[in-house]
């Protein structure tokens, strides 16, 4: 399914974290509420243009269903749309953005009781702050234990904001701070030095055991973080169906070089069928568009999962693949903005 783009206006732009980041509210009118809804975890894309070229990124919503469509964007060094949309985007200006999708989701219980720990580093909070504030909104009989990892106090965002959230819930919700290069003064808001690691995991559950079997572990951080993170949690006789992940940034400072073959196939899109051809150094993204199709696509690194496909035959090699996890990858899933084929023949339907 194509990820239509949709000119939003811009209800508030407000900056964070000194001038760092900035928290931006969209206008959704009436007519376009049934297709901006979201579940807690997910992401939308925005569109700008800059120098003539189109650049496209995800990012996270970070209120819970049902209320205002609010994304953050912290300024990446050198990064021109981050940098763009946090010195230059205004309140009333207009904005592409595409409906809210992806996988890493928090479906409330309400009925249910469940603990869940929120591990985030840096912008990783973005997802986990709707997704907490979903538990404790939703699921009126759970736990909510956020940890957050930064540089130091100037760097956390939403600091106030989750403050104020574990005040208002003080009997179901924790927040730590773990400050890698903590300040003078950051004493007071730091849990730990350093990072989110085995140590400190071992210390969260002493200090805050779950108190329902259902436990859930939610981590969104760097790649690296992640994995860390899962084989810390792993060690701790964790089972996996249990840790749901979502990644940013770079596991590794280079793509693999992945070598393709040409190949031809069809792609399924919209429920429209067409015959491609892929040559050896193309991705089927680059394919695609190159046929004048229009599938869906975002950041094109293989972070955000907006191109993902399904692979019902052939074979490929990805360059990256972040946005996928094992099972997905055993059901057949595909990032087509880093894979090329290693096949003659493929048949991939795009069902984002």
């Amino acid at each position: 399914m194509s990820l239509t783009l949709h000119r939003l206006t811009v209800a508030d732009a407000r900056p964070e974290i000194g001038g760092e980041a900035k928290s931006i509210e969209f206008d959704i009118p009436p007519a376009l509420g049934a297709e901006f809804t979201w579940k807690a975890g997910q992401h939308v894309t925005i569109s700008i243009r800059l120098k003539g070229r189109e650049y496209r990124r995800s990012y996270s919503i970070t209120n819970p269903p049902g209320e205002s469509l609010r994304v953050t964007v912290k300024r990446v060094r050198n990064g021109m749309v981050s940098n763009h949309l946090v010195d230059r985007l205004q309140t009333g200006d207009r904005v592409d953005v595409t409906r809210p999708y992806g996988e890493f989701v928090l479906r409330p219980a309400p009925q249910g009781r469940r603990t869940h720990y929120f591990f985030g580093a840096g912008s990783g909070i973005t997802p986990l702050y709707a997704m907490a504030r979903t538990v404790l909104r939703d699921e009126p009989f759970s736990y909510a234990h956020l940890i957050l990892g930064n540089t130091d106090r100037q760097r956390i965002l939403f600091y106030e904001e989750a403050q104020r959230l574990h005040r208002r819930h003080a009997n179901r919700c924790t927040v730590r701070h773990i400050l890698s290069s903590p300040r003078f003064l950051d004493g007071a808001v730091s849990w730990r030095k350093g990072r989110i690691d085995l140590g400190a995991l071992k210390s969260l559950f002493s200090e805050t055991p779950p108190v329902a079997q259902d436990v859930h572990y939610w981590i969104c951080g760097p790649a690296s973080m992640n994995d860390d993170l899962s084989r810390a949690l792993g060690m701790l006789d964790v089972p996996g169906s249990r840790i749901h992940s979502e990644s940013y940034g770079y596991a590794t400072p280079h793509a693999i070089d992945a070598a393709g073959v040409d190949s031809t196939g069809s792609v399924t899109l919209d429920g429209h069928r067409t015959t491609l051809a892929v040559s050896a150094r193309q991705t089927f993204l680059q394919a695609a568009r190159q046929a004048g199709l229009q599938p869906p696509f975002s950041c094109e690194s293989g972070v955000c999962g907006a191109c993902r496909a399904r692979l019902h035959s052939g074979d490929v090699h990805h360059r990256r693949q972040m946005a996928l996890d094992e099972r997905d990858v055993a059901r057949g899933y595909v990032l087509t903005c880093q894979a090329v084929p290693a096949s003659p023949a493929f048949d991939l339907t795009y069902d984002v």
